[in-house]
């Protein structure tokens, strides 16, 4: 049987690495490092669609421990109910030592245990549960990556703007002249607006030929 790990491991890759401003050290017995749980819906809505449509959970058991622990038994499913990942979450019942503080949250926090133990075997912030955020090197490379995105995202932002500002002077504007200088400011970065949005670069370019024709016939 030929497997083909490169396909399955496609959805891995894409969610296993985790940005550090989403995560914080929580000391509980021994260090660890805790990801951000709405971050980790965020990234599953990226991937799968609104929360209830493409992807959503259901809890289907509820356990009282003699730990004096809440544990859910969450149902994770993707695309259709059918298509699920099911995984205990845990969460204390009492806020202090002395157990006499109920914890009014122990419900949400163990569905949410139970939601992020599911999404860690899709792959999600995968790095963490591998160890790699216990080595500083790491920590720094991927901060510095997730940086870089950011700051690419920001520049593909503004140039969307400037693209959806010329496109309006065009559609607007019968100067001919006026339209020409206003592409022309876009038009040096044009590889990078068309990576962006291709389709209203592609629109922008026909009526800048279309513009261009005119003016040489003037």
């Amino acid at each position: 049987m030929t497997v083909d790990t490169e396909a399955n491991m496609v959805l891995w890759n894409l969610v296993s690495k985790t940005n550090p401003k989403h995560t914080k050290k929580v000391k509980f017995g021994r260090e660890f490092t805790a990801i951000d749980p709405h971050s980790q819906i965020m990234e599953a809505t990226k991937m799968f669609g609104p929360a209830g449509q493409g992807w959503g959970w259901e809890v289907q058991q509820i356990e009282y421990l003699e730990t004096k622990e809440v544990a859910m038994l969450v149902s994770l499913w993707v695309g259709s109910r059918d298509q699920n990942i099911m995984q205990w979450g845990q969460a204390g019942l009492y806020i202090d030592k002395a157990d006499t503080r109920k914890d009014g949250d122990c419900m949400k926090k163990a569905t949410t245990d139970g939601i992020t133990k599911c999404l860690s075997y899709l792959g999600f912030n995968a790095d963490i549960f591998l160890g790699k955020f216990d080595d500083s090197k790491y920590v720094q490379d991927v901060t510095k990556e997730f940086i870089k995105k950011e700051e690419e995202s920001s520049w593909t932002n503004d140039l969307q703007s400037k693209l959806d500002d010329s496109m309006k002077t065009l559609e607007s504007s019968e100067d001919l002249y006026q339209l020409a200088a206003s592409f022309k400011k876009v038009k040096a970065n044009y590889a990078l607006i068309k990576a962006a949005s291709s389709t209203k670069a592609d629109l922008l370019s026909s009526k800048y030929t279309e513009l261009a024709t005119k003016l040489k016939e003037t």
